[in-house]
Formats: structure tokens, sequence, C-alpha cells
């Protein structure tokens, strides 16, 4: 399952594996809410601060753009629509339609802030496991009245644990279609057909076997609590995120 997503947690000797799960996930909040704010010279230090996040993952960046295809060709698509409607000086023209200086100056930003927010997103996925993100996210909802944080936290990680297995289960159902020339099948809806309805029956089978096996383990929300410790490492880098978030906002 981790050659299917490079973005899977990874064990490694890094600065950012050690830090607390919570200092990352407050920091992801804090600099993505820092990043839809700023403008351009705002975005340097972060980009900066991501690219160094994304170095500690171990992934390449080439792997990193497979791994993210779709996503860049939707930003592409964001970037050139916005260039297109957005009003301004004429780049290009053809027919009824103009490429505007301002339009593409407006969509590059606006994928750059995208970007950085997936990236920094990522980075936390390949560097912390999936069981510390959910005790981070249940920790953050500790003062909700009832069981809600720790729902909520059970459901993030099993989401978290549930992509990799569909995304084998997809690879499997694909190799298997390819076995029986698929590919020979000229009409697309029916091959769309072939290949989600046993996807979707498979889901929902290791959905209902996963609730199953919960169940006979008598798996309730009085969960033994995650044993947090925050040391220096800990406390430097939120100053760092603090800092680079302010001079975000403020150039």
């Amino acid at each position: 399952m981790a050659e299917l997503s490079a973005f899977g947690f990874r064990q490694r000797l890094t600065v950012l594996h050690a830090l607390d799960a919570r200092v990352k996930l407050a920091a992801l909040m804090a600099l993505s809410t820092a990043a839809l704010a700023a403008g351009p010279t705002g975005l340097v230090p972060a980009t900066v601060l991501a690219a160094g996040a994304f170095y500690q993952t171990g992934v390449t960046p080439l792997r990193a753009a497979a791994e993210m295809r779709y996503f860049l060709l939707l930003l592409a698509m964001v970037w050139l629509a916005r260039g297109l409607s957005s009003p301004g000086d004429p780049l290009i023209t053809w027919g009824g339609f103009a490429v505007t200086h301002q339009g593409l100056a407006a969509g590059g930003l606006l994928c750059w802030r995208w970007l950085l927010i997936a990236l920094l997103g990522l980075s936390l996925c390949a560097t912390t496991r999936s069981a510390h993100i959910r005790a981070a996210v249940a920790w953050f909802l500790r003062p909700l009245p009832g069981p809600t944080a720790h729902q909520v936290g059970t459901m993030i990680g099993l989401l978290l644990r549930f992509i990799p297995v569909i995304l084998t289960q997809a690879k499997e159902t694909t190799d298997a279609l390819r076995a029986r020339a698929i590919k020979n099948r000229r009409n697309p809806l029916r091959r769309l057909r072939y290949m989600t309805l046993p996807l979707l029956r498979r889901t929902f089978l290791t959905a209902d076997r996963l609730a199953l096996a919960m169940a006979a383990r008598s798996f309730g929300d009085r969960r033994t609590p995650h044993p947090w410790q925050m040391n220096y490492r800990d406390w430097a880098a939120l100053i760092t995120v603090g800092t680079v978030c302010a001079v975000m906002i403020s150039v």
C-alpha cells in the first residue's frame, strides 16, 4: 500500500517526524489561514518553510508531481480561467476571448496559495502517524461536550487509514479488468460501471467488516488518552510558525 501513495506515513529520523502532532496540526491550521490572507511577498517565507517540511518527507519532487497530477491540472485550469475571466490589459486575444495580465497574476496567486496549503497538509500526513493525528484532533476538540471529540478523531483516523486501502482495491480492480480486455470496450460508461460497482462493493464490505471488528472488541468512547509531552523543539516550532504567520500577514 505504501507504493500507491507517496504521502503515506514514512518512519524517518527528522525534526518534523519528532514534533508533537498537536504542534504540526496547529501549524497547518495557522499557516493555511495566514496563506489565504497573505500577498505574494508574505507567501515567500511560508513557501520556504513548506519546502523544508516537504524535504523531510523523503518524497522526490517527480514522485510528488505524479501523485498530485490531477490537483496540478485543476490548478492550471483555475489559473487559465482567472486569466480569461478577469478584466485588465489583454496579453493574448483570440476571437472573443482575452487573457489579461491581471487575471494571470490573480490566478497565479490563488494557485500558489492552494499549492502551499496542499504541500503543508501532505507533509503532515507523511510525517505523522494516523493514530497521532486522530489523538491530536480529539485533544483540540476536548472543550466540546459529550463524546464528540473522540468520535471526530476516530473518523479522521479511519479516513486516513481507509485511503490507502481504497487505492489498493482500485488498483486490484483495474488490473483484473485489464486482464479481461476492458480496453476493448468502446463505451466509456460501461467501462466506468465495471470499475465503480465492484470497487464500491469491496469498499462497503471492508467498512462493514471493520465495524464488526470494532464492535467485537468493545470499541467505545472511553479510550486511554494519548500521553502528550511537549519539549523544547515543539515550543521552538510554535514560535517559528507564529513568527512566519505574523510576517505573512504584515507584509
